[in-house]
């Protein structure tokens, strides 16, 4: 792993709040032990991560590193692409979910994280793109069941019960599950079905358990993987469900496709999320970015 000379960290304050000052202590112990320059900022409304990011290059650093959720990640490689400079992201996870650093394996526990950005190596990965939003993707863009409940599951639900909001909100809109006429461009070819859910996935490997959302997943190939869920009651999805939990993909009530550029339409509209935020409802549409972003991995990121 290269040394980076200067590293601006980060901070959303209110992800992981209750740990905060163990997270701030580790944060200078860490920096101070390995000799390099550093600097902390606290975000304090939305926009600043970007705004910081964007322009961290031009301030002389780097490295990015973020502590925060999905949300916070997302902001910084927000910033980070509109710059246009190659600097390499680390991730601290202490939000709600942390799904993208599960994915490239970055430990949830701290002072393992930030082992990670000593000992690890900065991997170029593919990124979405939603151009008519001018938004970026890490993980995943979806529409339908999994927007709804992230919705519908707000900032003051995430601080008081944790992911636990989202088990109660995945509950309820289980039972409001309902298909609906959707129409995909999948590089200029037309697909049309009846469905309920669809999700462009980016990275969809979880960890060294090497859970898979969908086969074939691969972050550095120019493509997204698009898994569509079109089951037709109650029971059939919660079977989709646990076909997708057991990763036994292979499944009529499931449609599998890749593409670099995807066009998703739907008949009544469904609510958007893009890594765990929610973005107004289709159409949209979605691109592959081949190689256009560094992040920083353990060195045994497969």
């Amino acid at each position: 792993m290269p040394k980076f000379d200067r590293t601006l960290v980060i901070v959303n304050p209110t992800a992981g709040f209750k740990r905060r000052p163990r997270t701030m202590r580790l944060i200078e112990e860490h920096f101070t032990y390995q000799g390099t320059g550093y600097e902390v900022r606290e975000t304090r409304r939305q926009g600043d991560a970007l705004r910081w990011a964007r322009a961290a290059r031009a301030e002389g650093f780097d490295l990015v590193a973020v502590v925060g959720g999905d949300g916070t990640v997302r902001e910084v490689v927000e910033g980070l692409m509109r710059s246009g400079a190659r600097i390499p992201l680390a991730l601290i996870p202490t939000g709600t979910g942390n799904v993208t650093a599960r994915a490239l394996f970055i430990p949830i526990d701290i002072r393992k994280a930030l082992n990670v950005i000593a000992s690890g190596r900065a991997t170029t990965f593919d990124i979405g793109y939603l151009p008519e939003h001018d938004r970026y993707f890490v993980f995943v863009a979806g529409a339908g069941y999994d927007a709804a409940l992230i919705h519908d599951t707000t900032q003051e639900m995430k601080r008081t019960f944790g992911f636990f909001a989202y088990i109660v909100n995945g509950v309820k809109h289980f039972f409001k599950i309902r298909r609906v006429t959707m129409e995909l461009e999948l590089d200029g070819e037309v697909k049309r079905l009846r469905a309920h859910t669809i999700m462009v996935i980016n990275i969809g490997t979880f960890g060294k358990i090497k859970w898979a959302m969908a086969p074939d997943v691969d972050p550095h190939d120019g493509k997204v993987n698009i898994l569509v869920l079109a089951s037709r009651s109650l029971s059939g999805t919660l079977a989709t469900f646990v076909r997708i939990i057991f990763m036994r993909h292979r499944y009529p009530a499931m449609k599998l496709f890749k593409a670099s550029r995807i066009r998703v339409k739907t008949d009544p509209p469904l609510p958007v999320q893009i890594d765990g935020e929610a973005l107004g409802a289709t159409p949209f549409l979605a691109e592959v970015i081949p190689a256009g972003i560094q992040l920083v991995v353990p060195q045994d990121y497969a």
